[in-house]
């Protein structure tokens, strides 16, 4: 089951002496190993000898052993007096000291004079006398001692344990029939790198059975917040070791237990495990094919490191079988109490070649939860209802979801670095050891390297996007432009971490917002009209765009059009609409204007005065900028009026009022920090200035899970011509359904504020319908018959 490499023999006799020089590797089958390296020198009956090794993986461990044997003839026969001088050994990052010590051998018997190997307050002592005789005995006293050191020392890597052993152990008639024991006292003590409290242990040489039977409790214990105190748990361990037989057998019993050492099987996609568990588990099997078997009820909170999140486990049933650790419908709970219920199975081929197949069923869980980006070109968090199916396997990930995401979803996007996505490894796979080049003690060139494996990630989407979550596009993080976007539609993404990202399906605007900053100094908001569309195809930035925002400029004077002195004392609603076509990548704006208070034929007017494109971009510019026409005339200056302020004057006092507008709503934004609900001032002067400005706040909200919308203009405005100085208008829309097919809406709107009529208001109660269809057929939803 070994293989000796890179092996030689030097043997030499100068002088009368004999030297010999031997080096190889000793490498079993799991690749792992020893390098050795033996000097000695014979003459006049005394051998020297240095003897030197490295392991070739694993903890680091090397170390050399300086010794001195005279061989003699004495009354009890054949006699060897070794003389151990001063050595060192190197574990990890920890250099140990042999002390210098006797050993004498003869047939049967061995007397150990205090050989010692110190470190700190750190140390093995051993003393005594080897016989046949019952009544002579040889004592180990460990303090502080690392177990994992001396499972090393005995090569014993079938399962990991860890901690700072103190006690003694005694051997007694070790050249007849041995009595050993052992009681030792591990602080720290942790299997598979889970912790279990401090182990009390006694140990007992079992002569018939050729074991080492083993007595063993772990105290421990956790706080209890809630009652500011500390619950004592326990953990029995029973069971022996057999050296002879090559196997072992310790049954667990778990009290509150608990259960770190379960990230030895799933630590590619779970954190931290901070949970206790209460039943039976038995380690067993050959050395080289253990495997565990039991059953835990585990409580407590596990973090998926892949997602950001952390589940609260109610008494779930976790059942070990040879090679397989199954969870049986497992309900968890994210950190807002809601709920899923996990099945599926851990696979591993005796606690090693671990592959895993996960299934969760969710309902409205908080499945991804990060905050930053990261190296990534996006984060967020989730909240779905649907299932989750995770295969894992050598060096590849694979996850399966098919969701509907619900409230409180929100998904950022950089649109302004795509590049930043990479090939980022979210896993590493290792061996369960690392492999560290072999260092011989000559050098020689070894294929063992470490070994790091990046893990291959598929995940697959197929998400229903609901009005309830967002999609935030970040245009510009130095300017904090972004686009919140909220509607409908079934997406499926391919994402591959070694590859590239696919989006494949159409998603229809229900609302939205676009943060615009303009030359670095005017920031306005658009707001997305329902019914614009991003059709995806493949790559995200290759989506064809179809979006339609507008942004509202309240109070704006038709004097500056010049368009005639009945419309000097007007001010009208302006929609300032920006329609977004193209792609992601090469995106094509086009600005429009919409008034939508005014009757057709003044309506046409306006637009009669915009001649082209460029003065169109050139209008709706100013009007974001100064919230006013912009005059034009035959040689572009400025037309003065005696009877009016200049437009100088108007201009620079409506860039005032913009920037106390906006600072109003800044401060309300940050006061009342509510998504549901927007607050909002508009202060906008007329063609007098200050002297006929209109001063008022804007509200609108959405209550019942988005099916009751509001939106309204209150205020007042300084002007002695209007029939009234009260601003009044109100939209008021409730949903009947929830994808918004049949609406019921309730509207009032204050006429002279733009135009004389014959009422002061106009008011409104009506039905809105809504329906999406392929054909004139389709629209009255009659099936087209097939013909056959």
């Amino acid at each position: 089951n070994n293989i000796f490499k890179n092996g030689y023999i030097k043997v030499t006799s100068p002088n009368d002496s004999l030297k010999a020089e031997i080096q190889a590797r000793k490498i079993s089958k799991d690749g792992k190993g020893m390098a050795w390296n033996i000097q000695t020198s014979a003459a006049d009956n005394k051998l020297k000898s240095i003897i030197k090794w490295k392991n070739l993986s694993g903890k680091y461990f090397t170390g050399t052993l300086n010794t001195e044997t005279e061989f003699f003839k004495s009354e009890y026969g054949n006699t060897a007096h070794i003389t151990v001088h001063h050595s060192d050994i190197i574990v990890g990052d920890s250099i140990w000291n042999i002390q210098p010590s006797d050993i004498v051998y003869r047939k049967n018997n061995i007397t150990i004079d205090h050989f010692a190997v110190t470190h700190n307050n750190q140390h093995i002592i051993i003393s005594g006398l080897a016989t046949p005789n019952k009544n002579d005995s040889v004592i180990a006293d460990l303090k502080n001692v690392d177990v994992s050191y001396i499972l090393n020392l005995v090569n014993f890597h079938s399962v990991d344990f860890s901690g700072k052993a103190s006690g003694k152990a005694y051997i007694a008639g070790a050249f007849a029939k041995p009595d050993a024991s052992a009681k030792l006292r591990v602080e720290d003590f942790k299997f598979e790198n889970g912790r279990m409290g401090t182990l009390y242990a006694n140990a007992n040489w079992n002569n018939r059975e050729g074991q080492i039977d083993i007595d063993a409790t772990a105290n421990d214990t956790i706080s209890n917040i809630s009652i500011s105190n500390y619950i004592p748990i326990k953990t029995i361990i029973k069971g022996y070791v057999s050296p002879r037989k090559n196997n072992i057998d310790l049954n667990i019993m778990a009290d509150g237990t608990r259960i770190e050492f379960l990230k030895r099987f799933c630590g590619s996609f779970i954190g931290n495990i901070n949970a206790y568990a209460n039943g039976e588990v038995r380690v067993a099997g050959p050395l080289n094919k253990i495997n565990l078997t039991g059953d835990l009820i585990a409580n407590g909170v596990i973090h998926m490191s892949t997602l950001n999140t952390d589940y609260t486990l109610k008494n779930a049933h976790i059942h070990a079988v040879p090679d397989e650790i199954y969870l049986q419908n497992d309900t968890v709970a994210d950190r807002d109490g809601h709920l899923g219920i996990v099945s599926g199975a851990l696979h591993h081929q005796h606690l090693t070649k671990l592959t895993f197949d996960i299934g969760i069923n969710a309902h409205n869980l908080l499945a991804y939860d990060t905050h930053e980006f990261g190296d990534n070109t996006f984060y967020g968090t989730a909240y779905t209802t649907g299932t989750c199916n995770i295969k894992g396997r050598n060096n590849d990930i694979t996850i399966d979801v098919r969701a509907t995401a619900n409230k409180g979803s929100q998904i950022v996007y950089n649109v302004s670095s795509p590049t930043s996505i990479n090939k980022n490894q979210f896993i590493h796979w290792t061996n369960r050891d690392s492999v560290n080049t072999a260092l011989s003690i000559k050098e020689k060139p070894d294929s063992a390297k470490d070994i790091n494996i990046p893990t291959d990630m598929h995940i697959n989407f197929l998400v229903n996007m609901t009005p309830e979550a967002t999609i935030k596009l970040i245009m510009d993080r130095n300017t904090g432009d972004y686009i919140s976007l909220n509607g409908t539609g079934g997406l499926r993404a391919a994402y591959y971490n070694n590859g590239s990202f696919d989006l494949y399906g159409n998603y229809l605007i229900d609302h939205g917002i676009y943060k615009l900053t303009i030359q670095n100094a005017i920031k306005k908001d658009f707001i997305f009209t329902p019914g614009g569309t991003i059709s995806f195809g493949g790559d995200p930035f290759d989506a064809v765009l179809n979006l339609k925002a507008q942004y509202t400029v309240q109070g704006v004077s038709l004097a500056d059009l010049k368009i005639g002195n009945s419309f000097s004392n007007n001010n009208i609603r302006v929609n300032c609409l920006m329609n977004i076509t193209g792609t992601p990548s090469s995106p094509k704006v086009d600005f429009g204007l919409d008034m939508p208070t005014v009757n057709n034929d003044a309506k046409q007017m306006i637009l009669s005065l915009i001649n082209s494109e460029e003065e169109m971009n050139q209008q709706v510019l100013y009007l974001l900028a100064i919230g006013r026409f912009y005059t034009q005339t035959n040689n572009n200056a400025v037309a003065e009026s005696t009877t009016q302020q200049s437009q100088t004057s108007l201009a620079m006092q409506s860039i005032l009022s913009g920037t106390v507008s906006q600072q109003l709503n800044n401060v309300l934004s940050s006061v009342i920090n509510n998504t549901n609900w927007n607050f909002g001032a508009n202060i906008s002067t007329g063609d007098e200035g200050w002297n006929n400005a209109e001063y008022e706040g804007m509200l609108s909200g959405r209550l019942l899970n988005n099916r009751l919308q509001f939106s309204g203009q209150f205020g007042y405005r300084d002007n002695a011509n209007a029939t009234t100085s009260f601003i009044g208008d109100f939209d008021l829309r409730y949903l009947l359904y929830p994808n918004g097919n049949l609406a019921v809406r309730v509207y009032n709107q204050t006429n002279d504020r733009y135009f004389t009529r014959n009422s002061l208001n106009t008011q409104g109660i009506g039905f809105i319908l809504k329906k999406d269809f392929n054909g004139f057929w389709d629209l009255f939803g009659i099936k087209k018959k097939q013909k056959k």
